[in-house]
């Protein structure tokens, strides 16, 4: 593994954002029961419902990967889920320290975290963090709006109290088959 992370500035435009959080708020409440505290409001929807206001999304991915990480993951399946997260001021909105993951029930697992800024406004707190060499990493690069994050989903991460405004981001798993 190269990097901790990768990032790309400008990755949409808010023009985009504006398209894909339309969407995104009408998905189906995510209410998947988080292993620490997460004051968020989450929606998911299909990819298939998004892909096509981010065409290049998947190509994104597959570059940042075999660039940085270089972990065997599988394509973007149309039913996969795209999550859209919503911290608020009005409730503390924060995501405590945790892992990204999926259970041993199933065949593939969780390898990569993608993470988009989708905030239409600026906002205070929202930090995101990333727990890695014995160091919280705070990456500030992620409160720029547009911003795509990709991180291996195993270092554990948080995000800190929004204190002024809304924090949006969407997140998508990138998976694979069990590590070997």
């Amino acid at each position: 593994m190269k990097y901790l992370y990768y990032y790309i500035p400008n990755y949409l435009s808010l023009e985009q954002i504006k398209k894909l959080n339309e969407v995104l708020k009408n998905g189906k409440p995510f209410d998947k029961k988080a292993t620490t505290i997460k004051t968020s409001t989450a929606f998911s929807s299909p990819y298939a419902s998004v892909k096509h206001l981010i065409p290049d999304l998947e190509d994104r991915a597959f570059f940042i990967n075999r660039a940085s990480f270089g972990f065997n993951i599988n394509p973007f399946l149309n039913d996969d889920g795209f999550i859209i997260n919503i911290y608020d001021e009005k409730n503390n909105g924060q995501y405590k320290m945790h892992t990204d993951g999926e259970n041993f029930d199933k065949n593939y697992t969780v390898k990569l975290t993608l993470l988009l800024n989708l905030s239409e406004q600026k906002y205070e707190g929202g930090e995101f963090s990333l727990f890695a060499h014995s160091n919280l990493h705070v990456v500030k690069e992620f409160n720029e709006t547009g911003t795509l994050l990709m991180f291996p989903s195993y270092i554990p991460h948080q995000v800190s109290p929004v204190t002024k405004g809304q924090r949006i981001s969407g997140t998508f798993f990138v998976t694979g088959s069990w590590w070997k």
